[in-house]
Order: structure tokens, then C-alpha cells, then sequence
């Protein structure tokens, strides 16, 4: 290890760095006043003894003055060095603690940081006051509850997708045990095989879908669109599901409107959102409202669902969160993962809108798109009736 005394000698650490600046200050400083008090000392004693001279009437004597300011000088040049030498000792007392104050919160700091970088995510540093220091202190633990937050989601995430492909996997595994045995026929097993491999491609297009919309890498390209045009489109796919489910759906175009949006991410959403309150909805019906307000366009979808507890609307818009973890999947209604909202959350602000939810326990939900207005620009054949 003989490079090691050699190396922290020539690379010294914080806490020497930080005496030896405040050293070299200190000297200069102290050198610098000793040499200005040792220039100008003797010329304004000298002038102050011929005012003394002067007033008491005694005769200007060259040599007496000379002594007299040697005797100033020696007398005061000792007098600084004392001085310098006590202020010197104190600065340098004054300077090595606070350099081991700071060292200390930098080296407190230093640990916190290999404890996060170890995966110990919970480690947060105590308040230091609204210095700098404070300030850094902050933001180091804003930064290490963001990185909880974030591992917390991730095995959040491996949980759930393991348990969305195991659903699937078993089911699949029992029938195909089932065939080799013989308990079912190729006929019977078929449809239940073909449900599984579905919600398989279900669950592989969901993780793709939240992925490129998380990562901004689903492309977006506006255009003026009338927006009742768009909502009667995606209604339309609706009518035969909700008819066997005995649900009305219901649109309620109060103003036509042209907005600046995709066309087919717009599409998306509002099939997103339909699927949703169709899922939810087991009575009653859905109601969809196109209106113009002074700035945007708006479409809200209203359902008579279940309802969200209000614990778990801040997390409505989070990926593959459920608010009833333990809700069992109908293979053919409720297949994916719960990344609908998610997706529909980032193109809605992609296309420079924005989404928001409301929702009460045993009334319904109502979830709200609003997109910038088109001032101009339609497509033909479009016309904006506001």
C-alpha cells in the first residue's frame, strides 16, 4: 500500500482543503496589513508629532522626531506581530471547526448516498436549516422518496404482471393436462385455449401501450377535428355491447366543436374510456356530453357504476392499478391490466389537452377530456357550427 500515503499526500481531503484556503487568507491577509501599517505608520506619526511640536511651541528637532518615530515603529511592529500570531492561532481554531462542521454534513451526506446507491431507499437525512447545505439536504431527500416511490412501483408492476401471466398460464396448463389425459376433446378445449392465448397478446399490448406512452414515443399528429364527429364514431362500436349488457348509452352533442387532436389517438381515448365504464357499469346506462367551453372542447363520460373510493382516485391514472385488487377477470370482459386510463392520460397531453376524473361510491363515475380549440384549418367537408 505505499502509494496511498503518497496519493492522500498529494491529493489532501475536503476538510485539509478547506484549512489550507482559509490559511492562505489568513496570511495574506495578515501579511498585508503588517506591511501597509509598516509603510504608513511612521508617516502619520511624524506628522503628528510636528502638530504636537507646533502647538506646544518646541523647537523641531530632526533627531528627537527620528527617534521618536523608531521608537513608534519597533513598539508597534511588535505590538502587530503579537496581534497577528493570537489572530492567526483563534482564525485557524474558528476554521477548523467550522471545516469539520461541514465536512461532517458532506460525509453524512457521502453515507446516505452509498446506502441509496445499496438499495436501502428508505435512508433520508435530518433538516439543516436554509443554507445551502439545507438546501442540498432537501433536495437529496426529495430525490431519495422519488427513488422509493419508483422501486415501490416496480415491484408493484413485477407483481402484477407475474400474476396476470400465471392466470392465463394455468389455465392453459389445465387444459392442456386435460387433453394428454383425455378428460376433454380437441373441440372442447379449443375456445379456452383461444381465451387464454388472448389475454396473453392482451397483457403483451397493454406492457407495449404504457411503455411508448410513459417514454412520449407514441406519435402524435393534430389536425382540426370536429369532435361530435369523433364521439359518434366511437359510440357506434359500443351500441351492440352495451344492448347485451341492457345499458343505455346515451350522446349529448350540445355545441358541434372543432378541436386541435389526432384523430385516431382521439379515437383511442374514448374507446378507452367507454370500455372502462362499460366494464364498471352493471345498471343504468352511460351518458357522453360534447360541449364547447371559452378555451377547449370538452367530452365527459358519466356512468351509474360502483363508483371509486375516494382512497383511490389519486392513483386512478397510475399503470396497472386496480382499486379492488382482489376483483376476479372475466377472460372475455375484462381482459389487460389496467393501463387504459394510463394510456389515455398521456395522449390527452400529448395532444395538448388534459383528463380528470371524478367519481362517488354508488352513483358513478365521470371522467373529463378537454382539448384546445381549432381556430381555423378543417378538413373538408367540416364546418365548426360554434
Amino acid at each position: 500500500m505505499p502509494n496511498s500515503g503518497w496519493s492522500r499526500f498529494t491529493s489532501p481531503g475536503l476538510r485539509a482543503r478547506l484549512l489550507l484556503s482559509y490559511l492562505l487568507v489568513i496570511v495574506l491577509s495578515a501579511v498585508t496589513m503588517i506591511l501597509i501599517a509598516e509603510w504608513s505608520a511612521p508617516l502619520f506619526y511624524q506628522t503628528h508629532i510636528k502638530q504636537m511640536m507646533q502647538m506646544f511651541g518646541i523647537r523641531d528637532i530632526p533627531e528627537m522626531r527620528r527617534q521618536l518615530s523608531d521608537g513608534f515603529t519597533g513598539a508597534f511592529g511588535s505590538a502587530l506581530f503579537v496581534a497577528s500570531v493570537a489572530t492567526l492561532m483563534l482564525s485557524l481554531a474558528v476554521s477548523a471547526f467550522v471545516s469539520r462542521q461541514i465536512l461532517r454534513s458532506v460525509q453524512r451526506l457521502s453515507h446516505a448516498s452509498t446506502r441509496i446507491a445499496a438499495g436501502h431507499y428508505a435512508e433520508r437525512l435530518p433538516e439543516m436549516g436554509r443554507d445551502e447545505l439545507g438546501e442540498l439536504t432537501s433536495s437529496f431527500n426529495r430525490m431519495a422518496q422519488a427513488l422509493e416511490a419508483t422501486e415501490e412501483r416496480r415491484r408493484e408492476l413485477i407483481g402484477t404482471v407475474a400474476h396476470e401471466l400465471r392466470t392465463p398460464l394455468t389455465g392453459m396448463r389445465g387444459l392442456t393436462e386435460g387433453l394428454l389425459d383425455g378428460v376433454f376433446s380437441i373441440e372442447e378445449a379449443a375456445p379456452d385455449i383461444l381465451r387464454e392465448i388472448r389475454r396473453l397478446e392482451r397483457l403483451t399490448q397493454d406492457l407495449s401501450l404504457v411503455t411508448q406512452a410513459e417514454a412520449g414515443m407514441m406519435s402524435v399528429v393534430n389536425q382540426p377535428v370536429i369532435l361530435g364527429e369523433i364521439t359518434r364514431a366511437a359510440l357506434a362500436q359500443f351500441e351492440r355491447p352495451f344492448a347485451l349488457k341492457d345499458l343505455d348509452l346515451k350522446l349529448d352533442v350540445q355545441q358541434e366543436t372543432a378541436v386541435l387532436a389526432d384523430p385516431d389517438r382521439l379515437m383511442q381515448v374514448l374507446v378507452n374510456l367507454l370500455s372502462n365504464a362499460l366494464r364498471h357499469t352493471t345498471g343504468g346506462g352511460v351518458t357522453v356530453q360534447v360541449s364547447r367551453l371559452p378555451t377547449c372542447g370538452q367530452v365527459t363520460v358519466t356512468d351509474t357504476g360502483e363508483g371509486i373510493r375516494e382512497q383511490d382516485l389519486p392513483h386512478v391514472f397510475e399503470r396497472f392499478y386496480r382499486s379492488d385488487q382482489s376483483r376476479a377477470r372475466d377472460a372475455e370482459e375484462n381482459v389487460g391490466v389496467g393501463v387504459g386510463l394510463t394510456v389515455s392520460q398521456h395522449l390527452v397531453q400529448a395532444m395538448g389537452g388534459r383528463v380528470s376524473l371524478s367519481s362517488q361510491v354508488g352513483v358513478g363515475t365521470t371522467v373529463t377530456v378537454e382539448l384546445p380549440l381549432a381556430a381555423s384549418g378543417l378538413r373538408s367537408g367540416q364546418q365548426d357550427m360554434a
